[in-house]
């Protein structure tokens, strides 16, 4: 049975494990931050989500490559953690594991054979040595040339099965599956020609096998010791297979969660594909009656069938005031479904800038003159835009009758065009109403209108500026707003120019 709600049931598995988990995304912001990684580093969720990993480390360089670091938590605690790395569609993912107990304890353990070599006492260093070895969490062996077993701690022996008379003295390949004994003989013999310290979990798949005939998974460091006694090896175990078994939980839950997120996301595109469709077709089927009521309208205002009183005037006028409304308002959903179905189909070519801008202040003048709003344009020199002259024209248009519609009479627009690193940068200053702060990034929202200071402005569809948006960054530009209340608005977008 699927999981009902398989994102709560990874964060609750996530805050169980030993270890703590990390997910990075592509930049190296922190997405995910689990309970068992506060617990190691210090951090808390709040403050890790959404900014860089609060640690100086160096990420591998390949997944599922492990590395043992030393690093600094919170308030300059040193840590010593096990770091291992996995590929996600995002990012990547870092697993934690704190082995300071265990570092501190090769560290010490190293210390004490060290000492050794010079205590007084080889009674006092041995039994101090014994009490470290039989502390350790993991599994330790040491091993002479010849690769018998000199000594182990009691985790070895249950980790293994065997009591430790049983191992003392046996070669080590005893501790190793079957299968791979020859191999490991010439492992080992290889090892003694460049003994080198191997840090635990170093990318090899490495088996231990019980005294039951019984295989595990187990990583293992190797540090090469120097004595009175001749050339040693000592060989730090640890069992894995509760790690590896939480690996494959998140593994298959990972798996699972992407699966159902795919999913999701295909619903949700062809939610959105049938909703433009939807909007696209209705837009068509509406304004056919619509262009019949509107010339209908249109020619009862002639009076050609005979004349009509002063209230049937009223009314025919708000009819067609009322339909060429709605008329708009189809078109304008017409032209953003389009957009955003991904069906607008620009037809670029080089446009002077200025000319298509006359274009549209010869039809937009009137509007002005009827408020005594004086509208001035400022281009020091021709420019041409590579562009798609309808949409260009589109984009001026809405904002030009924007800034005229808000401005109040006897208000200024003025329309400045520069050419600015490669791009034609348009814009559209009025001494209108203003937009508070806040409504900067909504305005370009579909049906947004902004709040009670436009009442009395006349009606909007609210969605001139989302289509103009849409537009602009369909010409690979962009646009943006700078406003105050009171103070008028000034909208600018850039065009890209045509390349010389």
């Amino acid at each position: 049975m699927p999981f009902e709600n398989p994102g709560k049931f990874l964060e609750t598995l996530l805050d169980a494990l030993p270890f703590g988990i990390v997910a990075l995304d592509h930049a190296g912001l922190v997405q995910l931050w689990s309970f068992g990684a506060q617990r190691i580093l210090g951090w808390t969720e709040e403050e890790a989500i959404g900014r860089p990993l609060p640690l100086d480390i160096r990420l591998p360089d390949r997944n599922h490559e492990d590395a043992e670091i030393h690093v600094l938590g919170r308030e300059g605690r040193a840590i010593d953690l096990d770091l291992r790395t996995a590929h996600w569609e995002k990012g990547r993912i870092l697993i934690l594991t704190d082995v300071s107990q265990r570092v501190s304890a090769e560290r010490e353990m190293q210390g004490l054979r060290e000492r050794e070599l010079t205590a007084r006492t080889q009674m006092h260093a041995e039994r101090r040595f014994r009490e470290l070895l039989e502390a350790a969490p993991d599994g330790i062996i040491e091993v002479d040339r010849e690769g018998h077993i000199l000594t182990l701690n009691m985790v070895t022996e249950k980790m293994f099965g065997y009591r430790r008379e049983e191992l003392l003295g046996q070669p080590v390949e005893l501790l190793v599956p079957e299968d791979v004994r020859r191999q490991h003989a010439g492992h080992r013999a290889g090892y003694w020609s460049h003994p080198v310290t191997r840090p635990m979990g170093s990318g090899l798949a490495l088996y231990g096998r019980r005294k039951n005939g019984s295989s595990f998974p187990v990583e293992i460091s190797l540090s090469p010791v120097i004595s009175d006694d001749g050339f040693r090896v000592t060989a730090i175990i640890r069992d894995i297979t509760e790690r590896k078994q939480s690996e494959e939980r998140l593994q298959a839950l990972q798996k699972q969660y992407t699966s159902e997120l795919e999913l999701r996301n295909r619903e949700i595109e062809q939610a959105n594909r049938l909703k433009s469709e939807f909007l696209a077709n209705m837009s068509h089927e509406l304004r056919t009656p619509l262009h019949t009521v509107i010339g209908f309208a249109e020619l009862l205002a002639e009076e050609t069938k005979g004349p009509l009183n002063p209230s049937q005037k009223r009314f025919i006028d708000h009819i067609h005031k009322d339909a060429q409304h709605l008329l708009a308002l189809i078109n304008e959903i017409l032209d953003l479904s389009k957009i955003e179905a991904g069906r607008v189909q620009l037809q670029r070519e080089a446009l002077d800038i200025g000319a298509v801008l006359e274009d549209v202040l010869s039809s937009i003048g009137s509007q002005g003159a009827a408020k005594s709003i004086g509208i001035e344009t400022n281009i020091p020199a021709p420019l041409s835009v590579n562009g798609d002259h309808m949409r260009v024209k589109q984009i001026l248009y809405n904002l030009l009758s924007n800034a005229v519609k808000f401005t109040p009479e006897g208000g200024r627009v003025l329309v400045e065009i520069i050419g600015v690193d490669g791009f034609a940068q348009v814009s559209v200053s009025d001494t209108g109403i203003g937009i508070p702060a806040a409504e900067h990034n909504s305005i370009f929202d579909k049906f947004h209108q902004v709040g009670a200071t436009t009442i009395g402005m006349g009606e909007g569809t609210g969605l001139g500026l989302p289509i103009t948006k849409r537009l602009v960054e369909e010409h690979g530009g962009r646009i943006w707003l700078i406003s105050e209340p009171g103070k008028g608005s000034r909208f600018t977008f850039t065009l890209p120019l045509v390349a010389k």
